[in-house]
Protein backbone atom coordinates (compact mmCIF):
# COMPACT_ATOMS: atom_id res chain seq x y z
CA UNK A 1 0.00 0.00 0.00
CA UNK A 2 2.76 2.37 0.86
CA UNK A 3 4.35 2.09 -2.64
CA UNK A 4 0.67 2.84 -4.46
CA UNK A 5 0.42 6.13 -2.70
CA UNK A 6 3.95 6.75 -3.18
CA UNK A 7 3.11 5.91 -7.04
CA UNK A 8 0.25 8.93 -6.46
CA UNK A 9 1.41 11.26 -4.30
CA UNK A 10 5.39 11.17 -4.89
CA UNK A 11 5.81 9.74 -8.31
CA UNK A 12 8.99 10.99 -9.07
CA UNK A 13 10.03 9.30 -5.77
CA UNK A 14 8.63 5.92 -7.32
CA UNK A 15 10.15 6.75 -10.86
CA UNK A 16 13.24 6.96 -8.81
CA UNK A 17 12.65 3.98 -6.67
CA UNK A 18 11.51 1.53 -9.54
CA UNK A 19 8.11 0.47 -7.88
CA UNK A 20 8.13 -2.49 -10.47
CA UNK A 21 4.97 -3.86 -8.57
CA UNK A 22 2.58 -0.62 -8.84
CA UNK A 23 3.81 0.22 -12.51
CA UNK A 24 2.65 -3.95 -13.57
CA UNK A 25 -0.32 -3.37 -11.44
CA UNK A 26 -1.25 -0.22 -13.13
CA UNK A 27 -1.08 -1.80 -16.34
CA UNK A 28 -3.04 -4.87 -15.56
CA UNK A 29 -5.89 -2.73 -14.00
CA UNK A 30 -6.51 -0.74 -17.37
CA UNK A 31 -5.93 -4.01 -20.07
CA UNK A 32 -8.63 -5.78 -17.41
CA UNK A 33 -10.72 -2.80 -17.88
CA UNK A 34 -10.29 -1.90 -21.31
CA UNK A 35 -10.68 -5.59 -22.61
CA UNK A 36 -13.16 -7.57 -19.70
CA UNK A 37 -14.97 -5.04 -17.69
CA UNK A 38 -16.16 -3.36 -21.21
CA UNK A 39 -17.72 -6.14 -22.48
CA UNK A 40 -18.84 -7.41 -19.16
CA UNK A 41 -20.62 -3.43 -18.56
CA UNK A 42 -22.25 -3.97 -21.89
CA UNK A 43 -23.37 -7.53 -21.28
CA UNK A 44 -25.49 -6.13 -18.41
CA UNK A 45 -26.57 -3.03 -19.84
CA UNK A 46 -27.53 -4.43 -23.17
CA UNK A 47 -29.07 -8.17 -22.60
CA UNK A 48 -28.76 -8.73 -26.04
CA UNK A 49 -25.08 -8.47 -26.26
CA UNK A 50 -22.97 -11.61 -26.84
CA UNK A 51 -19.07 -10.85 -25.89
CA UNK A 52 -16.69 -12.68 -27.59
CA UNK A 53 -13.82 -13.95 -25.16
CA UNK A 54 -11.73 -14.38 -28.69
CA UNK A 55 -12.00 -10.72 -29.25
CA UNK A 56 -11.27 -9.82 -25.29
CA UNK A 57 -8.02 -12.18 -25.37
CA UNK A 58 -6.72 -10.65 -28.85
CA UNK A 59 -7.51 -7.15 -27.39
CA UNK A 60 -5.83 -8.30 -24.19
CA UNK A 61 -2.59 -9.43 -25.51
CA UNK A 62 -2.92 -6.00 -28.30
CA UNK A 63 -2.73 -4.18 -24.90
CA UNK A 64 0.37 -5.95 -23.30
CA UNK A 65 2.52 -5.51 -26.61
CA UNK A 66 1.14 -2.14 -26.64
CA UNK A 67 2.81 -1.13 -23.35
CA UNK A 68 5.83 -3.21 -24.55
CA UNK A 69 5.78 -1.20 -27.43
CA UNK A 70 5.44 2.39 -26.18
CA UNK A 71 8.48 1.30 -23.61
CA UNK A 72 10.69 0.20 -26.45
CA UNK A 73 9.90 3.14 -28.55
CA UNK A 74 10.46 5.58 -25.14
CA UNK A 75 13.69 3.83 -24.75
CA UNK A 76 15.13 4.44 -27.86
CA UNK A 77 14.23 7.94 -28.10
CA UNK A 78 15.53 8.58 -25.15
CA UNK A 79 18.38 6.85 -25.71
CA UNK A 80 18.60 8.98 -28.75
CA UNK A 81 19.01 11.66 -26.49
CA UNK A 82 21.74 10.51 -24.06
CA UNK A 83 20.10 8.46 -21.66
CA UNK A 84 21.44 5.81 -20.18
CA UNK A 85 19.24 3.66 -18.96
CA UNK A 86 18.34 0.53 -19.44
CA UNK A 87 15.10 -0.56 -21.64
CA UNK A 88 14.11 -3.06 -18.54
CA UNK A 89 14.15 0.01 -16.03
CA UNK A 90 11.32 1.64 -18.73
CA UNK A 91 9.65 -1.85 -19.26
CA UNK A 92 9.15 -1.57 -15.47
CA UNK A 93 8.80 2.15 -14.61
CA UNK A 94 6.56 3.68 -17.41
CA UNK A 95 3.87 2.20 -16.05
CA UNK A 96 3.97 4.30 -12.65
CA UNK A 97 2.42 6.77 -15.03
CA UNK A 98 -1.01 4.74 -15.51
CA UNK A 99 -3.01 5.75 -12.84
CA UNK A 100 -4.73 7.99 -15.00
CA UNK A 101 -4.96 5.42 -17.86
CA UNK A 102 -7.47 3.48 -15.34
CA UNK A 103 -9.71 6.30 -14.42
CA UNK A 104 -10.26 7.15 -17.79
CA UNK A 105 -10.88 3.18 -19.03
CA UNK A 106 -13.32 3.02 -16.28
CA UNK A 107 -14.77 6.20 -17.20
CA UNK A 108 -14.85 5.59 -20.50
CA UNK A 109 -16.12 1.51 -20.04
CA UNK A 110 -19.10 2.89 -17.64
CA UNK A 111 -20.53 5.68 -20.04
CA UNK A 112 -20.30 3.61 -23.68
CA UNK A 113 -22.42 0.73 -21.25
CA UNK A 114 -24.73 3.32 -20.23
CA UNK A 115 -24.51 6.15 -22.62
CA UNK A 116 -28.56 7.20 -22.05
CA UNK A 117 -27.98 7.93 -18.87
CA UNK A 118 -25.55 10.72 -19.95
CA UNK A 119 -27.17 11.77 -23.07
CA UNK A 120 -28.38 14.89 -23.56
CA UNK A 121 -27.37 15.91 -20.40
CA UNK A 122 -25.22 19.40 -20.20
CA UNK A 123 -24.13 18.41 -16.66
CA UNK A 124 -22.67 15.22 -17.41
CA UNK A 125 -21.23 17.21 -20.52
CA UNK A 126 -19.25 19.93 -18.44
CA UNK A 127 -17.90 17.17 -16.08
CA UNK A 128 -16.60 14.21 -18.24
CA UNK A 129 -15.12 16.99 -20.15
CA UNK A 130 -13.52 18.79 -16.64
CA UNK A 131 -12.39 15.20 -15.68
CA UNK A 132 -10.67 13.99 -18.91
CA UNK A 133 -8.83 17.61 -19.31
CA UNK A 134 -7.29 16.94 -16.23
CA UNK A 135 -6.56 12.96 -16.66
CA UNK A 136 -4.86 14.61 -19.77
CA UNK A 137 -3.08 17.47 -17.68
CA UNK A 138 -2.12 14.87 -14.96
CA UNK A 139 -0.62 11.80 -17.53
CA UNK A 140 0.97 14.56 -19.30
CA UNK A 141 2.76 15.80 -15.85
CA UNK A 142 3.48 12.08 -15.22
CA UNK A 143 4.88 12.07 -18.40
CA UNK A 144 7.63 14.65 -17.74
CA UNK A 145 8.53 13.34 -14.68
CA UNK A 146 9.04 10.20 -16.46
CA UNK A 147 11.23 11.86 -18.33
CA UNK A 148 13.44 13.77 -15.72
CA UNK A 149 13.63 11.06 -13.35
CA UNK A 150 13.78 7.64 -15.31
CA UNK A 151 15.65 8.57 -18.79
CA UNK A 152 17.81 11.84 -16.81
CA UNK A 153 17.09 14.26 -19.12
CA UNK A 154 17.12 17.80 -18.56
CA UNK A 155 16.65 21.24 -20.61
CA UNK A 156 16.77 20.93 -24.70
CA UNK A 157 17.14 17.19 -24.29
CA UNK A 158 14.29 16.53 -22.01
CA UNK A 159 12.13 19.22 -24.39
CA UNK A 160 13.63 17.58 -27.73
CA UNK A 161 12.61 14.04 -25.98
CA UNK A 162 9.32 14.68 -24.95
CA UNK A 163 8.04 16.08 -28.52
CA UNK A 164 9.11 12.86 -30.12
CA UNK A 165 7.76 10.93 -28.05
CA UNK A 166 4.53 12.96 -28.01
CA UNK A 167 4.22 12.27 -32.12
CA UNK A 168 4.47 8.57 -31.40
CA UNK A 169 2.38 8.43 -28.29
CA UNK A 170 -0.29 10.33 -30.46
CA UNK A 171 0.82 8.12 -33.54
CA UNK A 172 0.24 4.76 -30.88
CA UNK A 173 -2.66 6.27 -29.39
CA UNK A 174 -4.01 6.00 -33.20
CA UNK A 175 -3.12 2.53 -33.74
CA UNK A 176 -4.73 1.68 -30.11
CA UNK A 177 -7.95 2.39 -31.43
CA UNK A 178 -7.58 0.87 -35.22
CA UNK A 179 -7.04 -2.53 -33.20
CA UNK A 180 -9.59 -2.56 -31.10
CA UNK A 181 -8.35 -0.58 -27.62
CA UNK A 182 -10.88 1.83 -26.62
CA UNK A 183 -8.52 3.60 -24.41
CA UNK A 184 -4.81 3.25 -25.31
CA UNK A 185 -2.61 1.44 -23.47
CA UNK A 186 0.13 3.90 -23.45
Amino acid sequence: MKNFLEALNRPANAYRRQSRAVAWLFVAATIIIVTVLDPILHYFSNPGYHADLFHIFRTALWGIAGYLLISCILWLICKCFGSKTALSVYINTWGISFFPNIICSFIVAVTEAYFYVFWNSVLWSMVLSIVFVGILIWKIILYIIFLKETAALQGGKLAGAFLVNAAMIAFLTAFNGYIGLKTPII
